[in-house]
């Protein structure tokens, strides 16, 4: 019987209705139209009848060898090896990427008939009993009363996260000390000591009083300048080892131990009580290749000792080990997919391999949410390595927090079932969420990867719990969690029926043993527990560090929550499900966490719109990019004053230059037609007759054509991408970050008359000269035109000689969104000769220049040299001192 593939395309809804319009004329369905179309299309290039849509891609010769040779005029076009990386999807792998940023109000809904609680009283009565368990057992041990002592939301918690997040990256010893004084002496740990009766809590606070004493006598004006001098003198040092005792000792409460063979040695003791561990060696984000190869070899170290602790106990009762992809590869981003694929791939089956050599089960841990497709394409080419057939200790982690989580765990249990594996898939809430939230906020994206309730995560989780449950021939599900709520949820949803290897639950070093202890053993509720232990020296900690104290310390933790007295149980306990569904509307986001395009937003107010982004990491974006891409090299790019009219094609054609792309100069990217004399005075004419009448236009009716204009810029960001990327030679990153920047200062310039210009006061100058550098294109050429076309100037805008195209777009668009031509005018040219004129020119009111000092100092000196009609100097804003490429 022939196999068969199901594929899924994305169309708009004006193709869905062609399709559907000619199979009704045809007395047949859209989807065998669509089944003959392509078949019929293949059938013609197996001919060797190329569409003429398709020519371009056509090799014309193979060389002896058989190579596909390319002739010099038919080579090809720009952003074509961009459109072929764009990935083909599954029908799976689609789904996946269409919840990437999917509102919370259409992914809650479902999440909700998806994770109903079989036994929810019988799941009440065990969460409060492991709550009461914990709640008897001496409060407030290592890292529990850590957080629980210095929460985030007092000071002292607050200084002691960034002393954390900061102390071990800064290497040397007096900025670390200007920060210790800075974050330190205005806690008042004095208040902490002793109110905890954990020795490391006090010894910790003991530490930090200690410096936060010395570094405020430090700063105590009233003391003599002698005493003074000798506490910074004797004090920096007593400052520094008193601020890392307390890291160190909050990093071996973290840590299972500095080396493998100690964390396996300081294991045997929980090993002994039933639970199993998995060994994370410290260290991810690798900057080099230097970095990557060291990560590497720990790793392959610790699997080697690991497998030999292990004794061939096998992956489910055996330890295992858990490796970050991010460490094994210096470029581990969708932008870098075919090294990924051809370099780090090879790494992760070696290192599979050895796992396998001992029976070691190995877990991919999750990190950032733009890496999870990727971290699957390798997940995929893992399981499908013929040698690991038949083996099951391939695994993986998925958090509940990311909107896509359900489709993710459809998928690998498809791909368990295809590839015969059942694999090992980790589920965790997920410990990323400031990052998200901040990345998605930054990058100007449609919405957040993660849910902004942790409630939402909740009822995600368990969502989630019941589909693996549910699959136990292609996953064997690990539920990683601290919560007693959500324990005793799994606990009743896998049934009474429990079987070794049925599943097991997870928690972290340090962390979840005080419960678990409640779960493991036959005089308990009798399910494994495997230990998730760092492994590695206080050095290697800090972003593992960072992860816990803000997953951990945020008031809305079960870990947090569980030593404040003030907390009803009730509250500890109470059902996600039953929350979640009191939330009006259904699914409505935290009031408090905007979406990114309401970041200026003032207490629900509406502020200025940030700058929309483009996710480069979907891989639907990317494919509606490259085709806007490749549509927009066709395009005949042109660059000429504004005010310019050819007398005839042949003046036109014989005043016209190519521009080349400075990355591949065989890339002819467009035209430009530098202004004349002749073109200048004309400009400076129709520029100085306009000037009273833009002065005159309204405040209002400026600021709108301004953000009409950043509207157009942003709705045409893809095509100018391509343009910015061959015209200037940036990456598409970089590209973006041009555009949305153009975008903000538009925006924000409009915000600026309305809110704080006055007529009465600010008087526009009149014609503004705008000289703008090749390096911000964009950017900075947008900025100096829109802050003074906003102050009510006319604008004569000099781009840079290399980048008049880009130039050219951005002051066509401040035409269409209504500001009149003869207020804005573009003249292209070189500096020495259509700058030199404008800058001379006797009505110019202003200049506004970004380039090199030397530059700066030639036209401050011929604006030296005179004065306005009233007498004022001609003001120069000078943007220099900048390094010249």
């Amino acid at each position: 019987m022939a196999t068969t593939t199901t594929l899924g395309i994305k169309v708009d809804t004006d193709l869905k209705n062609r399709l559907q319009y000619h199979a009704d004329k045809l007395n047949c369905t859209p989807h065998w139209l669509h089944k003959q179309a392509l078949i019929t299309y293949l059938e013609q290039i197996e001919r060797g009848l190329t569409p003429d849509e398709l020519r371009h891609l056509a090799p014309a010769a193979t060389d002896s060898d058989g190579a596909v040779t390319y002739p010099q005029d038919n080579r090809k076009p720009p952003f074509y090896e961009f459109g072929q990386d764009v990935q083909p999807q599954s029908v799976l792998r689609a789904a996946i990427t269409s919840a990437y940023r999917r509102p919370e109000p259409e992914c809650v809904p479902l999440l909700l008939e998806q994770a109903s609680l079989v036994k929810p009283e019988q799941t009440r009565e065990l969460a409060i009993k492991l709550v009461k368990s914990l709640k008897e057992k001496s409060p407030g041990g290592g890292v529990e009363g850590l957080i629980q002592e210095f929460a985030l939301s007092s000071q002292e918690g607050v200084a002691l996260m960034c002393l954390a997040e900061a102390l071990l990256r800064i290497p040397d010893r007096a900025t670390r000390d200007a920060l210790i004084r800075d974050k330190i002496s205005h806690g008042d740990w004095k208040s902490h000591m002793g109110s905890s009766p954990s020795l490391f809590v006090n010894a910790a606070t003991w530490g930090l009083m200690l410096t936060g004493r010395l570094v405020a006598v430090n700063s105590e004006q009233n003391l003599s300048k002698a005493l003074t001098r000798m506490i910074a003198k004797g004090g920096e040092p007593l400052i520094r080892q008193g601020v890392n005792m307390a890291m160190r000792m909050m990093g071996e409460q973290f840590v299972s131990g500095q080396t493998i063979s100690s964390a396996l040695a300081n294991s045997r003791k929980f090993e002994a009580e039933g639970f199993r561990y998995s060994y994370d060696m410290l260290g991810e984000a690798a900057t080099t290749a230097a970095d990557a190869q060291r990560y590497y070899e720990s790793y392959e170290q610790a699997i080697h000792a690991i497998g030999k602790a292990s004794g061939g106990r096998g992956i489910y009762e055996g330890p295992g080990i858990s490796i970050k992809l991010s460490a094994l590869h210096p470029r581990y981003s969708r932008s870098q997919r075919d090294r990924v694929m051809s370099e780090l791939l090879p790494r992760l089956v070696a290192l599979t391999r050895l796992a396998r050599s001992y029976d070691v089960g190995l877990n991919i841990d999750a990190e950032e949410a733009d890496r999870l497709e990727l971290s699957l394409d390798l997940l995929e080419a893992l399981c499908a390595t013929r040698e690991f057939e038949g083996w099951n200790g391939i695994g993986f982690v998925i958090q509940a927090y990311q909107k896509r989580a359900p489709h993710v765990i459809d998928y690998v249990i498809d791909l368990g079932r295809r590839t015969r594996h059942r694999l090992m898939i980790r589920l965790v809430k997920g410990a990323y969420w400031d990052t998200e939230i901040k990345r998605a906020q930054l990058d100007g994206l449609e919405g957040y990867p993660v849910y902004t309730r942790k409630v939402y995560t909740d009822v995600s989780y368990l969502a989630c719990a019941r589909k693996l449950l549910s699959a136990p021939d292609a996953v064997y599900p690990q539920f990683a969690t601290h919560n007693a709520q959500t324990l005793a949820a799994i606990y009743h949803l896998a049934g009474n029926n429990y079987y070794p290897g049925q599943y097991e639950f997870q928690c972290l070093h340090g962390m979840g043993e005080p419960l678990y202890s409640e779960v493991v053993g036959s005089k308990k509720l009798n399910r494994p527990c495997r230990i998730y232990a760092p492994v590695g020296t206080h050095e290697t900690l800090l972003a593992y560090l960072v992860r816990r104290l803000l997953e951990n310390g945020a008031n809305t933790s079960f870990v947090n929550q569980i030593g404040d007295d003030s907390i009803d149980i009730n509250t500890l306990v109470a059902n996600p499900i039953e929350v979640a569904t009191t939330i009006t509307p259904l699914g409505a986001p935290h009031e408090k966490i905007p979406l990114p395009r309401d970041l200026y937003s003032i207490d629900g107010k509406p502020g200025r719109r940030n700058s929309s982004g483009l996710d480069l990491s979907n891989e639907h974006r990317l494919g509606s990019l490259a085709a806007a891409l490749l549509n927009g090299a066709t395009q005949p790019w042109l660059a000429a004053p504004t005010l310019y009219n050819a007398d005839s094609g042949e003046a036109d054609t014989a005043n016209r230059k190519p521009l080349l792309n400075p990355a591949d100069h065989r890339d002819v990217v467009g035209q430009v037609i530098e202004a004349s004399v002749q073109d200048v005075d004309q400009a400076m004419a129709a520029a100085t007759t306009m000037a009273p009448i833009w002065q005159a236009t309204p405040i209002e009716d400026r600021a709108r054509a301004l953000r009409r204009a950043a509207q157009l810029l942003e709705s045409r960001m893809q095509p100018l991408l391509g343009l910015i990327v061959r015209e200037a030679g940036k990456s598409l990153p970089n590209a973006i970050a041009e555009v949305r920047e153009a975008v903000d200062f538009l925006r924000y310039y409009a915000d600026q008359i309305e809110d704080s210009f006055n007529e009465d006061h600010h008087r526009p100058l009149g014609p503004v000269l705008c000289i703008s550098p090749w390096n911000f294109p964009l950017a900075i050429f947008t900025g100096q035109v829109s802050a003074a076309l906003a102050a009510g100037n006319t604008v004569l805008a000099k781009p840079a000689e290399q980048t008049p195209l880009i130039a050219a777009q951005a002051v066509a668009i401040l035409h269409e969104a209504g500001i009149p031509k003869e207020a804005v005018q573009l003249l292209p040219g070189a500096g020495e000769t259509v700058g030199d004129q404008l800058v001379s020119h006797p009505d110019i009111r202003g200049v506004m220049f970004t380039g090199s000092t030397e530059v700066a100092r030639i036209i401050a000196g011929k604006l030296a040299g005179r004065l306005d009609n009233h007498g004022h100097p001609i003001p120069l804003i000078a943007e220099t001192g900048g390094q010249n490429a």
